[in-house]
């Protein structure tokens, strides 16, 4: 595992959401503190807003650094559906397509060959 993957994978061990998880490990390359990160991502939790919020996590990373528009978002969403099955923390949940960690792992991995 890459370094950020691991940080990330770490981070949700710890006290940190899915999200949480995400950004903080990523927060250097766009030019955030940690802990302006770690506030960031907070809304993104536990799929509150229907993303995975892994996946909202890592289209924020993105967007800050390639532009909201960017078609690096869609590229990370198609990439993230194809390796777990869904984007959806609803459906993911339910139909037992991977454990939150794994899709913090997962995002993380993604994210790190598309930074």
């Amino acid at each position: 595992m890459a370094e950020k993957t691991l940080k990330a994978v770490e981070y949700m061990k710890g006290p940190y959401s899915c999200s949480q998880s995400v950004m903080c490990a990523f927060a250097d390359d766009v030019g955030i503190s940690h802990d302006e990160a770690k506030k960031i991502a907070e809304p993104y939790s536990g799929g509150r807003k229907i993303k995975c919020g892994a996946v909202c996590a890592a289209e924020i990373i993105l967007s800050k650094k390639f532009g909201e528009d960017s078609e690096k978002i869609s590229e990370f969403d198609k990439k993230f559906s194809e390796k777990v099955g869904a984007i959806n923390c609803r459906d993911i949940r339910s139909k037992n397509l991977r454990p939150c960690i794994g899709c913090v792992e997962d995002s993380a991995i993604i994210l790190e060959t598309m930074i």
